[in-house]
């Protein structure tokens, strides 16, 4: 899949999908883009930036459960810290930059343009994990 097709996807447009956008429809849509997630996180695996928000929502929800139970009002305050920790977390959404943003640092690095519609995104990810282990 062509990484120009990846961010439209994750953006939410699941017809990018497709070879032939006027082909298809949108059921079959969600269950290819199901299938090529599946295997991107078998691949890759979760982001830090992801696992640091699953920990925190599930964090989040202790702390929700805990206060029902309870009826502890110090724990309302642990729990907007939790939220606001986690708003912090979306909005800067782990490394503060857009694919197409890390695509210009990638093509500074190996010295040519890297243009989003003729690079695969296994081949952005793959370069990316290089990119950040070369300078680890």
């Amino acid at each position: 899949m062509p990484l120009h097709n990846w961010i439209k996807c994750t953006g939410g447009d699941l017809r990018f999908v497709r070879i032939d956008l006027s082909d298809g429809n949108e059921q079959k849509d969600v269950e290819y883009w199901e299938n090529i997630f599946d295997s991107y996180i078998n691949e890759f695996g979760l982001s830090k930036m992801h696992n640091n928000l699953l920990k925190g929502l599930k964090k989040k929800a202790e702390f929700e459960l805990k206060y029902v139970l309870t009826n502890d009002r110090f724990i309302l305050t642990k729990l907007e810290v939790e939220i606001e920790k986690i708003k912090v977390m979306i909005n800067n959404r782990g490394s503060g930059i857009t694919i197409e943003q890390s695509l210009v640092h990638l093509s500074k690095w190996i010295g040519n343009w890297i243009d989003s519609k003729k690079i695969t995104a296994r081949e952005y990810f793959n370069l990316q994990k290089e990119f950040e282990r070369a300078n680890k």
